[in-house]
């Protein structure tokens, strides 16, 4: 019989910039970003060196649309991370989380709460964060320097009582898909 697997996590910095920047540029609005950045580059490549008449309206643009994309964009999702870190609740308290087959318990003080495994929309896991996404765009982050020596135990759970909903997994969570969970 599998017992349940209780840990704690505060979260970090690094954590929840990895989730906000992992998210962003995972769907089309970032790859979009990402796009028209290097569009820009490319535009302020050809002004300069692939022109005869130097067309600095054109070569303003390029390279503001690049710089934007580019690098403005990337920082205020630092920003955002570093700002939410100081002004959420969530994030200034210790999270207690309950993995049992059933559902997570999520505990913060004297609030409680059960998910149930068939609401996990998707599983991702990068070297500093795991997320367990609820929608598109909502998610419970643990920073993976938090889970300690219990991190593969922990992933593994969460894959298999997550299994029967098909959830969708990052590549490096596929390995966890038949394991045994009596970690």
């Amino acid at each position: 019989m599998v017992q349940e697997k209780r840990f704690k996590v505060n979260m970090t910095k690094e954590a929840l910039t990895n989730f906000m920047l992992t998210s962003y540029y995972s769907r089309f609005g970032g790859w979009f970003s990402i796009l028209l950045g290097t569009g820009g580059i490319v535009m302020v490549v050809r002004e300069l060196f692939f022109k005869e008449k130097l067309n600095v309206p054109s070569l303003v643009a390029s390279a503001f649309i690049a710089l934007l994309c580019l690098v403005v964009n990337p920082l205020m999702l630092c920003s955002q991370a570093k700002k939410a870190m100081k002004t959420n609740p969530v994030y200034q308290q210790e999270l207690e989380y309950v993995l049992v087959p059933e559902c997570l318990h999520v505990t913060m003080g004297d609030e409680h709460l059960d998910l149930a495994w068939d609401l996990v929309y998707k599983i991702k896991m990068t070297k500093t964060m795991a997320a367990i996404y609820t929608s598109k765009i909502n998610a419970y982050v643990w920073p993976l320097s938090e889970l300690g020596t219990d991190q593969q135990a922990i992933m593994s759970r969460v894959v298999q009582y997550t299994q029967p909903y098909n959830p969708i997994l990052s590549k490096n969570l596929k390995k966890f898909r038949s394991r045994d969970m009596s970690e």
